[in-house]
């Protein structure tokens, strides 16, 4: 196989986003009703402190006011913070090095706004790699002190994993990569490291 010397990237993406998109609507939903009952209930717990000189203290009114609003906004708060996590996607970049190596950059996409890199994997690193059809697949999937990282969105994919080691820790990666993709990683690959 020739050594394809250019830059490819693509997205794994959910092939139904219906869910995604419903579960996201309802997040917000959520976020502004939990937001509003927090606010208005932090005027009204303002208000009550500033009657204090004139109707006295109210100890047990003050306590649920706070709690509600400690409630509510912690809800507002996590409805907020993993709306994200509803809509996840995989980048996957292969990137051609000098010297006849390259790099294969997982990242990880929530909500089209928030990116992370998960991995910059060397491909003269990987020991095994394969389709998780194979029989190989069980033989790392099932290895002790194996950390194992499932960045895929369509179980029903076409998915293949890579065996490798990064600071003394055995690593097994599991993504979904369309045919093109595979082309130009393969022949990086070391000899007898691709397992049909």
């Amino acid at each position: 196989m020739e050594k394809i010397t250019r830059s490819h990237e693509e997205t794994a993406r959910r092939r139904n986003q219906t869910i995604g998109m419903l579960f996201t609507g309802v997040s917000w939903g959520m976020f502004f009703i939990c937001a509003i009952i927090a606010f208005m209930t932090l005027q009204g717990l303002v208000t009550s402190l500033a009657t204090i000189s004139s109707e006295g203290f109210n100890l047990v009114g003050t306590l649920i006011n706070v709690g509600i609003m400690a409630v509510f906004g912690g809800l507002a708060y996590l409805c907020w913070r993993n709306k994200d996590r509803l809509r996840i996607e995989y980048d996957y970049t292969f990137t051609p090095i000098t010297g006849g190596t390259a790099d294969l950059d997982v990242a990880q996409v929530m909500g089209n706004s928030r990116r992370r890199l998960m991995t910059s994997l060397s491909l003269k690193t990987v020991e095994a790699a394969g389709s998780v059809d194979g029989s190989s697949f069980q033989r790392y999937i099932s290895m002790r002190d194996v950390k194992k990282h499932n960045w895929f969105v369509n179980r029903d994919g076409k998915l293949y994993y890579f065996y490798f080691v990064k600071n003394e820790v055995k690593h097994i990666m599991i993504v979904e990569l369309r045919d093109e993709m595979l082309d130009y990683v393969k022949p990086y690959l070391n000899m007898g490291v691709w397992q049909s």
